[in-house]
């Protein structure tokens, strides 16, 4: 995909928060994919979570494995040496994925309070990349960092658990909002040329849909020709995860604070919808 020319970028600067879990490494692929169509400029950031550091120094802390015949004792040494080795992996990681991307990078590794120490990293990018949970989870599971996130920062949040094919079709959910108004502009200027986004339309009837419909067109000019709307039933409306999880795989990119997202818990709506799902605000 050619670079989006830098007026239409959505995003110049990209966050990915990074960690040892396999949902890290597939929020790294997408965000490497998205700085590479967008010429964006790609942040790692690994924090060594300081409640783990403190409960290391408690006399009596002891570290249980799955597979282990008996608890070791945690030490602040060991848990320190383990987070080190961390942050290498995900540095290595992060740079091996954007080598081949030909994507350019910057590391750091912070110490603090994971969730507080990404929302404040929030408030100097355009996106924050991250993996629903920190560790190899089922799909139900949203992690307490993810839940801080989608609700606090002040970027929109790309999370995702599992890898994505490059240049996934896209869906939107369009409400007449400014927010989802932006969502749709997303939306639209992360695609591909030739690349599907089917816009979900919430109307209570045929002319609610049409006055929608014709304001998708307004909005994106140019790009309408290649949207598809798709009206949809209070029915639909109440279930838009699983609905949007029927249509096969691709990025939702959903407006803040709209009805599907009011009425359920981000939890919830994740695990309908399996697949990734980009917060604009």
């Amino acid at each position: 995909m050619p670079a989006a020319p830098a007026s239409n970028r959505p995003f110049r600067e990209i966050l990915v928060a990074l960690d040892a879990s396999p949902h890290s490494r597939a929020a790294l692929g997408l965000a490497v994919q998205l700085a590479a169509d967008l010429e964006a400029d790609l942040d790692g950031l690994f924090v060594k979570d300081a409640n783990l550091l403190r409960a290391a120094q408690l006399p009596f802390a002891e570290e249980v494995r799955t597979h282990s015949v008996s608890p070791k004792a945690l030490s602040d040494r060991r848990v320190q040496r383990q987070l080190r080795h961390q942050a290498e992996r995900a540095e290595a990681a992060l740079q091996e994925a954007t080598e081949r991307a030909q994507v350019s990078y910057n590391f750091r590794v912070v110490e603090g309070q994971v969730p507080q120490q990404l929302l404040r990293a929030a408030e100097d990018t355009d996106l924050v990349a991250m993996g629903k949970t920190s560790t190899q989870s089922s799909r139900r599971r949203l992690g307490t960092t993810s839940r801080a996130l989608l609700a606090e920062s002040p970027a929109p949040v790309l999370v995702l658990r599992r890898a994505t094919r490059h240049r996934p079709p896209l869906f939107t959910y369009y409400d007449g909002s400014d927010t989802a108004r932006s969502a749709l502009r997303t939306a639209a200027q992360l695609g591909a040329p030739g690349t599907p986004l089917t816009v979900f339309l919430p109307a209570d009837d045929e002319a609610q849909a049409k006055q929608l419909q014709d304001d998708v067109h307004d909005t994106l000019g140019m790009h309408a020709g290649q949207v598809q709307v798709r009206p949809l039933t209070p029915t639909e409306a109440d279930r838009l995860a699983a609905l949007a999880r029927r249509q096969g795989p691709g990025l939702f990119v959903m407006p803040d604070n709209c009805s599907p997202l009011a009425n359920t818990s981000p939890q919830r709506f994740l695990y309908e919808l399996d697949r990734p799902l980009l917060v604009v605000r």
